[in-house]
């Protein structure tokens, strides 16, 4: 069976979902093709929560993070779906990193205030607390599953096809037409969106082979490393409301308060290299480690964790994402570890340039210079 599409979208988690809505709310004809079912959890979109902030040292994330924040309140807005809940976010650490960021926030029209060890202690009472505190009061938790299936749902509304448990094969493109090669039959597109997350270095040369241009910019693009980070979740002891977290020092944890009322929290880039398609065992040596700095930081929870999961990393060295085109191929991978708050914005992006828009000054292209990172190698 072939199926006639004027976009094909590989990869249907959380990017490629949220580009599957926006192309096909301007009227493209919108197939999204995705290996696993719908909300699985082998790759990076699932579960209940991710962190929303602009506290970045760099000031392209944080106003990218604030136009992020106003799609997602849009996208509240035009589906009657809560998808944020704005608890407050703390930084802690490099204090230069620190001022960064609340100059970058402050840029971005972004409040920040800054406590001192005691007043953050009596603020923040299930914290112990020895230095600076930077507080955010615009930062939050997206729910991670209910923003993808929402972008599935507006997407079907909208008139595209969402195809599940259907991995590609082959991709083949003559720069006018590709052919997309399934198990379950073809897809013939104008133009092919790539949201593979860690499986973004599967199947590049078939979409670009018609393109030499492309194949130069694709082999100086830096390798994409996938890890597996392990995440923790913990049961509070106080009857508190907790705000996100981030340690900026090496090596950096984070946490964040989940639905359910636990509180989720893990090491950033401290997982092992891993292949995808492998279920690899967590690091049982990383797991301790979240667990000893949570009972010598964080007294207002249990420190042996009640439960844990897995999250897949799939990113390049200076943790910048590769959103771009090469002829008929619009790229969006590299996500990993920071990506998903910014969903709606990318997804506007790799929509302008499916019609052809060139993103002007694009920090995520294919030749971009690298971006300096702070002293704990996060943004």
């Amino acid at each position: 069976m072939l199926t006639e599409a004027d976009v094909v979208v590989i990869g249907c988690g959380g990017l490629g979902a949220a580009a599957t809505a926006e192309l096909a709310a301007r009227g493209r004809r919108v197939v999204a093709i995705e290996r696993f079912s719908a909300l699985h959890d082998r790759g990076s979109s699932h579960g209940s929560e991710r962190i929303v902030r602009t506290a970045y040292t760099d000031p392209m994330y944080a106003q990218l993070a604030a136009e992020s924040l106003r799609a997602w309140g849009r996208i509240e807005r035009d589906t009657s779906q809560q998808l944020l809940t704005m608890c407050g976010g703390i930084d802690t650490g490099f204090v230069d990193e620190l001022r960064d960021i609340a100059s970058s926030c402050a840029s971005a029209g972004m409040p920040t205030e800054w406590l001192e060890p005691a007043e953050a202690n009596r603020r923040f009472a299930g914290f112990r607390f020895e230095d600076p505190v930077l507080f955010q009061p615009v930062s939050g938790t997206v729910h991670a599953d209910r923003a993808v299936a929402t972008f599935h749902d507006l997407a079907r509304r909208r008139g595209a096809e969402l195809h599940f448990d259907n991995p590609v094969e082959s991709v083949v493109n003559d720069g006018q037409r590709a052919i997309v090669r399934t198990s379950r039959g073809d897809v013939r597109a104008d133009q092919i969106v790539f949201t593979s997350g860690a499986w973004a270095d599967r199947l590049l040369e078939g979409m670009l082979a018609g393109f030499s241009a492309g194949l130069d910019r694709l082999a100086r693009l830096p390798e994409l490393t996938v890890t597996m980070e392990r995440v923790l979740f913990f049961r509070p002891v106080i009857d508190v409301v907790w705000p996100t977290f981030i340690r900026r020092r090496i090596p950096e944890y984070y946490g964040l308060p989940t639905p359910g009322g636990l509180l989720k929290a893990g090491g950033h880039y401290t997982g092992a290299p891993v292949d995808p398609d492998r279920r690899a065992e967590p690091d049982a040596v990383a797991q301790r480690a979240v667990s000893d700095w949570m009972r010598e930081n964080v007294p207002g929870v249990d420190p042996e964790p009640v439960s844990g999961t897995t999250c897949l990393y799939a990113g390049y060295p200076d943790e910048d994402f590769l959103v771009d085109r090469v002829g008929n191929v619009v790229f969006g991978t590299g996500l990993g570890g920071h990506g998903f708050k910014f969903l709606p914005e990318l997804a506007r992006r790799i929509a302008d340039l499916v019609d052809g828009t060139s993103l002007v000054d694009n920090p995520f292209a294919f030749d971009r210079e690298p971006r300096s990172v702070g002293p704990s190698g996060h943004k």
